[in-house]
């Protein structure tokens, strides 16, 4: 039994259901999901802001997986992927954001040469709509998301089918936000499906149940640890499945450091695995993850206000 995962899970709930202290009059602004795959849950975003930056993923595996088990160590996989990110408010209670993904991964198996594959994938585009907002005397702050993926990937010898074969897709998703003076609970689940793209291949009908907690240490310093749950259908190369089905859940902390004058954010998490499961054999299931983002903020004016 690995007690380091529990652990960590542990504590990750107790953040979740901890009983915060009593706000005060004024407290420090916790910031919001740092994992690559997270959105903004049921926050806003200023009209005429936009944001610029990404995250930095970093992933090692060991070993083939199937189903919920190792089934040797004769494989070796390093990830070292970007997703470029940008963000703006087109008016108020609306903005829309990007996500390009940019992927290396490096594949070592003794009985075969290296594998190297790298690319660009193709990119989501989401427009962010709220319901309700918390400053505005609602119980909570809730959002949709939909939009889809537009085909930018690019697609040759060395890319990943995973990762994007310049095709569409849709996506729809629901997040809510609670803060409780300097504490922050954000909560999003997330649905998308694809069409069929290069290589004749269609990736499988996915699904996102993304958890976080932080507490505002100060103006500059957050402390926190998310939960990252991801459940992939089978994909389809010529109209048949791959048999290549999974479910990954990640859990870690996380540190946050905000630089107000700067309108500048960073952060960085690390995760590890509390489930995996795949219905096929499995390269590249990553032992940890660890991840930065950085995010600047501009004022470029509103175009509709």
């Amino acid at each position: 039994m690995n007690w380091i995962k529990i652990g960590l899970l542990g504590l990750l709930m107790l953040a979740l259901t901890a009983v915060p202290a009593q706000a005060e009059e004024k407290v420090p602004v916790a910031w919001g999901g740092l994992g690559s795959t997270f959105g903004p849950c049921g926050m806003g975003f200023p009209s005429g802001a936009l944001a610029v930056g990404g995250n930095v993923f970093f992933g090692k595996s060991n070993g083939i997986w199937k189903s919920d088990r190792r089934l040797n160590g004769k494989a070796k996989a390093t990830k070292f992927n970007e997703i470029f990110k940008t963000r703006y408010g087109i008016m108020k209670g609306l903005d829309i954001r990007t996500a390009t993904p940019i992927y290396n991964v490096h594949i070592e198996k003794p009985d075969a040469p290296n594998r190297e594959t790298y690319g660009i994938g193709d990119t989501g585009v989401l427009l962010h709509k709220t319901l309700l907002t918390q400053k505005e005397g609602d119980p909570l702050s809730l959002a949709l998301d939909f939009g889809g993926v537009v085909p930018t990937a690019s697609v040759g010898s060395h890319s990943s089918d995973s990762a994007g074969t310049d095709t569409w897709g849709f996506i729809g998703g629901i997040g809510a936000t609670w803060f409780y003076g300097a504490n922050r609970f954000d909560s999003e689940v997330n649905y998308a499906t694809f069409a069929e793209g290069a290589h004749d291949y269609e990736k499988g009908d996915r699904v996102r149940w993304n958890l976080s907690y932080a507490f505002a240490l100060s103006d500059r310093w957050d402390i926190g640890a998310e939960s990252h749950w991801e459940m992939n259908d089978e994909s389809r190369s010529l109209g048949r499945g791959n048999n290549d089905a999974s479910v990954e859940w990640y859990t870690g902390p996380k540190v946050v450091y905000k630089y107000t004058p700067w309108k500048l954010t960073a952060g960085l998490m690390g995760t590890v695995p509390v489930h995996r499961w795949y219905e096929g054999n499995k390269v590249g299931s990553d032992d940890f993850r660890v991840e930065f983002k950085l995010m600047k903020l501009f004022n470029i004016g509103s175009l509709f206000d």
